[in-house]
């Protein structure tokens, strides 16, 4: 097994990629979060990115839903421009994944553009977003109440969503 540089084996980073992501959910359920569980989040949350970036076989998928994952827990936390950035990272490598990306994939960029647009208050361009995430056609029926109940949830900074 070779070396990658980064402090273990790309089979580990995979395993730890894993964990990180799963633990940042933990953090993400609607919950107040006091400033150490904000730090944590984050923590978390740069953990799944930086053990995705260098795990076995990681692909650009993999990538966008670091990045999506990075600007959620960004825009929970209000920091909305770090958000934006992170959504905006996610759509570029939706892109550059082409048809490995899973239609959801389309769907949680949108969404994630949406929300962080929302929370800056640039809500024109944030609905123009939503209802592009809201048009993305999702085959699998778990795979779209999954991604409707996240659209349903917040936060959505005051955005109009009906």
């Amino acid at each position: 097994m070779g070396h990658d540089g980064g402090g273990g084996t790309s089979d580990q980073h995979r395993q730890l990629a894993v964990d990180a992501n799963n633990s940042a959910w933990e953090l993400l359920d609607g919950r107040e979060l006091s400033a150490d569980d904000a730090d944590d989040l984050l923590q978390r949350a740069y953990a799944a990115a930086y053990h995705w970036r260098r795990a076995t076989g990681t692909t650009d998928v993999n990538a966008a839903r670091a990045s999506w994952l990075t600007s959620r827990a960004h825009v929970v936390l209000g920091h909305g421009e770090l958000a934006l950035h992170h959504a905006e990272r996610c759509g570029v490598s939706v892109e550059q994944a082409g048809e490995a990306a899973e239609d959801f994939d389309h769907g949680f960029f949108h969404e994630a553009r949406a929300r962080a647009l929302a929370s800056l208050g640039r809500f024109d361009e944030a609905r123009s977003e939503y209802d592009a995430a809201v048009a993305v056609e999702i085959g699998d029926d778990e795979d779209r109440s999954i991604f409707q109940s996240d659209l349903s949830s917040d936060p959505w900074f005051g955005l109009d969503r009906t």
